[in-house]
C-alpha cells in the first residue's frame, strides 16, 4: 500500500463493483482469483463456467436507473446520454441512400463485406477533414480506422495494450462506461484530479510520482482524457493544459516504459460557444504516443453505429488484428452514407443544427437551473457537449439509497449518481455530493419539468 492506492496483484486483488440489476440498487464486493488450473467457484454456478474477463464484467452501473426510465409511469430521465431524438438527421439519411442506388454497382458494393479497417474512401475523407482542423500532416488514412462507433475503438486499444494487474490514468470524475472496459481488462484504474479547464497537471505529476516510486511505472500503459466537453462534467481542455498533459507524459515516459494517451474526442463536433481548441494529438507531431477516438454518433447518427480513431502506426495493425476478430469490419452501408454525408457537406449542417439545439437545450436547463436549485447547488455552464455537473453541499449524498436519492425517485426524476464516474480505488474516498444531468434527449417541456423536480428533491433533502 502506496499513498491511497493499493499495488497488490492483480490475482489477490479485492475489487468493488456496483450491482444495480436488483429493486433497489445495492453494493457488493467480489474477490476473484485468475491463474489457477480452472475457473473460480463463481463462474460454475448453475454449471456456467465463465472467463475471469467475464466475471470482471457486472452490469453497468446505470442499467437500473436506465429500467426506470421505462417502468415507471410518468418518470423523467435526466440520466440516459442519448441524442437529441427530434433533429436526427431522417430526411438527410432517405436522400443519401436514395441517391446511392442511382448507382447499381455501388450499391451492390455497399451491401458486401468491406475491409476490417473500413471503406478507403471514408477514411481519405477522415484522413482530409482531421488535417483541416489542425492535425499535423500528411495524415495518411492508412492510420485512420472506422470502427463500430467509438466505444468498440476504446475497447480494441484497451485490449492492444493492457494487462491484467497494468496502470491506466483517467479524470477524476471521467467516462463510467470506459472505465467497465478497463475493469474487465483487468486494469488498475487510477484517478486524477480535475478542475474546470480539465486535468490539474501537478495532480498528474504527483500519480506518476507514486507510481515510480512504487516501483510500478513499467505497468503504467496509458493516459485516458476526454479533451472536449467531457463527460460527465461538460467541461474542456484548454490549450495550455493540453500543453501541460502532453509535456508531462512525454517527460515521465521512456523507450522501456513507454506511455500513450488515449484522446477521447467524441463531443468534438458539438461546440456552441468559444473559440476551437486543436486536438491533443496535434502536439504528437511524430505520430508515436496519442490516439484520438471520434464519433459519427454525436455530430451526425448513432444508429449508422460508426467511429474512428487516428492512431500511431505501430498501434494500426494490432487493433485491427483485434477488431478483425470481432467482426471483420463495421457495417459497410452505414459507412458509405458517413461517406457520401461528408462529401455532400450534408455532415456539417447537420452538426450545424444540433450546435443550436443544444445550446438552446442548455440555456433551458440552466434556467430552470437558476430558478429551482437551491444557492448552496454548484454547477459549471459547458459551452458545448450534452451535460451539466451539479454539486450539492457537504453532506447531500446523491449515491443510491440515499435521502436525495430517494426524494428524486419520489418525484419521478433520475440522474447520474457522480460517484459512479469516479475510480474505484480501494482506501481512496470520492465525493458523493454530485451528479450529472443529460438536456440531450427529451424535449424542453419536460426537460425544464424534470429539473424543477430535481430542485423539489434537493430542497427535501437539505
Amino acid at each position: 500500500m502506496w499513498g491511497n492506492v493499493c499495488f497488490s496483484q492483480i490475482e489477490n486483488q479485492q475489487v468493488e463493483i456496483i450491482l444495480v440489476n436488483t429493486a433497489e440498487p445495492t453494493r457488493a464486493a467480489a474477490s476473484e482469483t485468475s491463474g489457477s488450473s480452472g475457473p473460480s467457484s463463481a463462474g460454475a454456478a448453475g454449471g456456467v463456467r465463465l472467463s475471469a474477463r467475464a466475471l470482471r464484467t457486472p452490469q453497468p452501473p446505470i442499467a437500473w436507473l436506465m429500467q426506470q426510465a421505462f417502468e415507471v409511469p410518468g418518470m423523467i430521465s435526466l440520466a440516459a446520454g442519448f441524442v437529441d431524438q427530434k433533429s436526427l438527421p431522417a430526411t438527410p439519411v432517405r436522400d443519401l441512400i436514395e441517391e446511392l442506388y442511382t448507382d447499381s454497382d455501388q450499391v451492390l458494393r455497399a451491401l458486401q463485406y468491406g475491409l476490417t479497417g473500413g471503406l478507403r474512401g471514408l477514411r481519405e475523407a477522415i484522413a482530409a477533414r482531421l488535417e483541416k482542423r489542425g492535425m499535423p500532416g500528411p495524415v495518411s488514412p492508412d492510420h485512420v480506422a472506422v470502427t463500430s462507433g467509438s466505444q468498440q475503438l476504446l475497447y480494441l486499444i484497451t485490449e492492444a495494450l493492457v494487462d491484467p494487474g497494468d496502470i491506466v490514468l483517467v479524470e477524476d470524475p471521467t467516462y463510467f462506461v470506459y472505465m467497465g472496459v478497463l475493469g474487465s481488462a483487468g486494469a488498475r484504474i487510477l484517478g486524477v484530479a480535475t478542475d474546470d479547464e480539465g486535468i490539474i497537471p501537478e495532480a498528474l505529476e504527483k500519480r506518476l510520482r507514486e507510481v515510480s516510486d512504487a516501483g510500478q511505472m513499467h505497468r503504467l500503459k496509458m493516459l485516458y482524457v476526454m479533451t472536449y466537453f467531457q463527460n460527465p462534467k461538460g467541461t474542456n481542455h484548454s490549450q495550455r493544459r493540453r500543453e501541460q498533459i502532453y509535456e508531462i507524459i512525454e517527460r515521465w515516459s521512456t523507450p522501456e516504459n513507454f506511455i500513450y494517451i488515449l484522446e477521447d474526442a467524441a463531443y468534438y463536433e458539438l461546440r456552441f460557444e468559444g473559440e476551437d481548441v486543436p486536438f491533443l494529438k496535434s502536439l504528437d507531431t511524430r505520430n508515436e504516443r496519442v490516439m484520438t477516438a471520434l464519433t459519427f454518433s454525436k455530430g451526425f447518427a448513432p444508429g449508422l453505429r460508426l467511429g474512428y480513431g487516428y492512431m500511431p502506426p505501430a498501434l494500426v495493425e494490432p487493433v485491427l488484428n483485434l477488431k478483425g476478430n470481432h467482426d471483420f469490419g463495421s457495417g459497410n452501408l452505414s459507412q458509405y452514407i458517413a461517406h457520401a454525408a461528408l462529401a455532400s457537406g450534408r455532415f456539417d449542417q447537420h452538426v450545424e443544427i444540433l450546435r443550436a439545439r443544444y445550446k438552446d437545450k442548455r440555456d433551458a436547463m440552466l434556467r430552470v437551473i437558476r430558478e429551482e436549485f437551491p444557492a448552496e447547488a454548484q454547477y459549471a455552464e459547458p459551452a458545448g457537449g450534452l451535460y451539466v455537473w451539479v454539486t450539492l453541499p457537504e453532506g447531500v449524498s446523491t449515491s443510491p439509497g440515499s435521502r436525495f436519492f430517494q426524494a428524486a425517485m419520489a418525484e419521478r426524476v433520475l440522474y447520474v449518481p457522480g460517484h459512479y464516474c469516479y475510480a474505484q480505488e480501494p482506501g481512496r474516498p470520492k465525493p458523493e455530493n454530485q451528479m450529472r444531468l443529460c438536456y440531450a434527449y427529451i424535449d424542453e417541456a419536460p426537460l425544464e419539468e424534470g429539473v424543477r423536480r430535481m430542485g423539489a428533491a434537493i430542497k427535501a433533502a437539505l
